[in-house]
């Protein structure tokens, strides 16, 4: 009696496990970027009550970083503004103050920004400081 498997075996083994991968692995990167969105929304939600508490309590803000502590890897701090990096360097999520407001623009081209809108972010969103 032999002690292995046949070559059609294997061949029906390798088809199987390529028609699994074939929805399994979609479905795995799918998740991953509905994770990345959902860090964003979070990241932005944060990034808002952080500098409208601190605007609150010195009544002017003319550094983003001294009231908003964000990951270095997936955001960029400049005075005004704060930068989500994605994937392909472009910033598609962006916070920025003037005139005393926070506006919230997000570029819908990008794969993980375009989910965003799914979570209630918007494009244009502003919110008062006051």
């Amino acid at each position: 009696m032999k002690k292995g498997f046949s070559l059609l075996e294997l061949i029906f083994a390798i088809v199987v496990i390529g028609i699994i991968a074939s929805f399994a692995i979609p479905k795995y990167l799918d998740t991953r970027d509905d994770a990345v969105a959902s860090t964003i929304q979070r990241d932005l939600a944060t990034a808002t009550t952080s500098i409208q508490t601190y605007y609150l309590t010195k009544r002017s803000i003319s550094d983003i970083s001294d009231a908003v502590q964000l990951n270095t890897a997936n955001w960029t701090l400049d005075n005004t503004k704060l930068i989500m990096t994605s994937k392909n360097g472009n910033g598609c999520a962006k916070l920025t103050i003037a005139n005393e407001k926070i506006t919230i623009n997000i570029d819908t081209n990008e794969d993980i920004c375009s989910k965003l809108s799914n979570l209630g972010v918007t494009d244009g969103t502003e919110i008062n400081l006051i």
